[in-house]
């Protein structure tokens, strides 16, 4: 993604320049990708680059920047990765994690998101590591919100119709709030349920200054956002003195959680939702890790990701002559040979493993 640096080297001349026009300049350096046709035509081969990918199904775009934000008499600066997307149908919105069975295994950003057919990938809400709470994956639900800590964590809500919400922790304290959400997963309507927070926009999609989290210093960040059904955003922000790979020579220092609200409304995001940070906080795309991670990242219990959609299986069609030739009756003689404990030596068939 080299020729995503030259905007790092504006930005750079600008702030040397005139500080207050670099901030001004960070703010007007991202615009939301706007498509004369957003899918390709039925049947044709995906269209990749460094920064992009679109097919009929899906449309990605990828920025990078380099983000400055005024503290006293100077400025912090970091990193950050902005995939814009578009999906055609909301499924193409997936989650992914290790192994057969959600909560036992962690492994690398690379090979998760290789193994999940992922276009493109960001670490999630490592809803494994926390106790009680909801989560919805896929469609299944892993937690009901039965065990609830003390600390209620906001929620982020993907829905069936492509609307991505997200709702104050603090509100399902009630059981009526409870068993609305039940009520509404029950009758289909929920995809993805997110539990780590906090959200980073108010209803009207405006900054915060209050969060539902006490997290608040400079940190890398993942983030997930929202402008419509079927358009969203991942944006990933470096931080914690690692390497700058848009600015020779300098680091990224993070954002706090009010500078990050900040940027979610200038990115134009109608909602907004933080995932796992620090050390977990990474951004996958075309076979890599195209973000810098503390310490080249953690090994992850899941990931947010976008792919192609899957097929549906169909069953597959016995042929009619093969069912004619079997016998309607077994042999009398046959059945008499046939010791009556094999049925009993016949395993059951194995529960299919969860994916």
């Amino acid at each position: 993604m080299k020729h995503l640096r030259i905007p790092a080297v504006l930005l750079l001349v600008l702030s040397l320049l005139f500080p207050a026009a670099a901030e001004e300049a960070a703010t007007n350096l991202y615009e939301v990708p706007v498509y004369a046709n957003v899918f390709l035509d039925p049947g044709s081969t995906p269209v990749i680059t460094e920064n992009s990918y679109v097919s009929e199904n899906i449309a990605i775009h990828i920025t990078a920047l380099r983000y400055e934000v005024p503290v006293a008499a100077y400025t912090q600066k970091c990193d950050v990765f902005i995939a814009d997307i578009r999906v055609k149908d909301v499924h193409s919105f997936c989650r992914a994690f290790p192994g057969a069975q959600w909560g036992k295994q962690k492994q690398k950003l690379v090979p998760l998101s290789e193994s999940a057919g992922a276009v493109l990938a960001m670490s999630g809400d490592s809803a494994s590591d926390l106790y009680g709470g909801w989560l919805v994956f896929n469609g299944e639900m892993i937690r009901d919100g039965k065990k609830t800590p003390k600390y209620h964590r906001d929620l982020g809500i993907l829905y069936e119709n492509g609307e991505f919400v997200t709702l104050d922790g603090k509100d399902f304290k009630t059981k009526e709030n409870k068993e609305a959400l039940r009520a509404s997963f029950d009758r289909g309507e929920i995809w993805q349920l997110f539990y780590f927070g906090p959200r980073l926009l108010d209803d009207e999609g405006h900054a915060m200054k209050k969060f539902n989290s006490d997290v608040n210093p400079a940190n890398p960040r993942s983030v997930i956002g929202y402008y419509e059904p079927g358009h969203y955003c991942f944006v990933q922000v470096d931080g914690r003195s690692t390497k700058s790979k848009l600015e020779r020579g300098k680091v990224n220092r993070g954002l706090t959680l009010q500078n990050l609200s900040v940027l979610m409304e200038k990115l134009g995001c109608k909602a907004a939702y933080n995932l796992d940070g620090g050390k977990t906080s990474q951004m996958y795309y075309d076979g890599q890790v195209i973000s810098t991670p503390q310490n080249g990242g953690r090994k992850l219990g899941d990931i947010v990701l976008i792919r192609e959609p899957v097929p549906a299986e169909e069953p597959a069609e016995q042929p009619a002559e093969e069912s004619a030739e079997q016998p309607t009756e077994q042999p009398a003689e046959q059945s008499a040979e046939q010791p009556a404990e094999q049925s009993a030596e016949q395993p059951g068939a194995e529960p299919a493993g969860s994916q």
